[in-house]
């Protein structure tokens, strides 16, 4: 391991959001600062999935592997199906994104990664520069960006937590139409005993059809508890078979994850030359879990600040107004759960759909805020930002603005 201040900036972490700054930087040539990714894994697989309605500001520097030009919503009271327009639902193989980021920061000369490293304590400021300790000796930095995790996901660690189990299959015969994919299917959830199950959590099976014999199924929980593969696996195999109607299938491979929804993002503590982000200090959207156009824009952000010689940027906060909505979901969800999924039909089938993905992705307006507003509850919404405690019925409990 190289030491001695080698470093202009050591990057921590190399899952999305530490290779896609890596990346970035790689693709500013001479200009990128001299850098290094350590990363703890030894070696890469396809261990997830990232999907988005197409940014163009937050363009991705690997293949897209899939698209759908239309998705569905469907609960107990009905389904929407509706056309993304030019903001299409777009999927990214994290196998091909990490094979992707390799090769492009192998070809850099101003960045490196390091696979199979792992820091053993936190580092320390000595002088103008990080002392950072691993297994494989001593490096310095003059910066430090840190994408790790911050801690292992508990119940008081986020207002909800988004846990999913998944399986990519493939069918003896064709049984998905891969022009539309699945959003969210509480109905199908339901079906499976989800509400009986997990009473205080909100569930859907979500699907996303690549070809007419494969698709990625997932059954995915907003809860407020983390919750293991195996706690869904039973709930995932329901959903499966219900919707293969007994045809046979072969598990290509699967995934699992947890993220968080309305944690409180993680901020360094140190000075400005020691930058965390990532999934737990802002990279993820709180009401949706949505992160990969975010750290798209952060790692652009990020990389062009250094070049220019500014140091590291952490992930830019929400605007106002999204921070209110995003609250305001939450507590919604959490109170009360068994009316999220005719909420969710009742966004998409009552408001323009090219409002409802700006929202989703971060790009709203103040049209379309006040048009998602009003598809969804008026009346308990309103009182929930407006902070009026009633309790009559037909209320939402637990909703006061604070």
């Amino acid at each position: 391991m190289t030491t001695a201040g080698d470093f202009d900036l050591v990057i921590l972490g190399g899952g999305c959001a530490g290779l896609s700054l890596a990346t970035e930087l790689a693709h500013l040539g001479g200009a990128s600062p001299h850098a290094l990714v350590l990363e703890s894994r030894q070696t890469y697989s396809h261990d997830r999935t990232w999907c988005y309605f197409k940014d163009a500001e937050a363009a991705s520097r690997t293949d897209v592997q899939h698209v759908w030009q239309s998705m569905r919503v469907a609960s107990g009271a009905g389904s929407i199906a509706f056309d993304c327009g030019a903001a299409r639902y777009e999927m990214v193989n994290a196998g091909q994104f990490y094979k992707n980021a390799q090769m492009i920061v192998g070809q850099s000369g101003n960045v490196g990664l390091k696979m199979g490293v792992v820091v053993t304590k936190p580092p320390e400021k000595q002088d103008d520069l990080w002392r950072i300790e691993t297994d494989a000796g001593v490096l310095y930095s003059r910066y430090i960006v840190d994408t790790r995790p911050a801690q292992r996901p508990h119940r008081d660690g986020a207002k909800l937590w988004q846990s999913f189990y998944g399986e990519e299959i493939e069918c003896e015969v064709g049984a998905f139409d891969f022009a539309c994919g699945d959003l969210m299917d509480f109905a199908a959830a339901d079906a499976c005993g989800a509400r009986q199950e997990l009473s205080d959590a909100v569930c859907f099976v979500y699907i996303l059809p690549t070809t007419a014999k494969r698709a990625l199924i997932e059954f995915t929980v907003f809860g407020p508890n983390p919750l293991p593969p195996e706690r869904l696996h039973a709930l995932h195999a329901q959903a499966v078979t219900r919707r293969l109607g007994g045809a046979a299938f072969s598990v290509l491979r699967s995934e699992h994850g947890v993220l968080p929804m309305g944690a409180t993002p993680l901020v360094s503590v140190r000075d400005a030359s020691y930058v965390v982000a990532g999934l737990t200090a802002g990279g993820a959207r709180p009401s949706s879990g949505y992160a990969f156009a975010r750290i798209q824009r952060w790692a652009s952000c990020c990389a062009f600040s250094l070049a220019a010689g500014n140091g590291p940027l952490g992930h830019a906060p929400d605007g106002v107004i999204q921070r209110a909505m995003d609250a305001l979901f939450l507590k919604l969800v959490r109170a009360r759960p068994d009316l999220a999924p005719d909420l969710f039909v009742a966004l998409f089938a009552g408001t323009d759909t090219q409002s409802v993905i700006r929202f989703l992705s971060d790009r709203a307006t103040l049209r379309d805020y006040a048009r998602v507003v009003a598809s969804l509850l008026p009346g308990p919404l309103l009182r929930a930002v407006l902070g009026l405690k009633r309790q009559k019925d037909g209320d939402l409990p637990l909703l006061e603005a604070k």
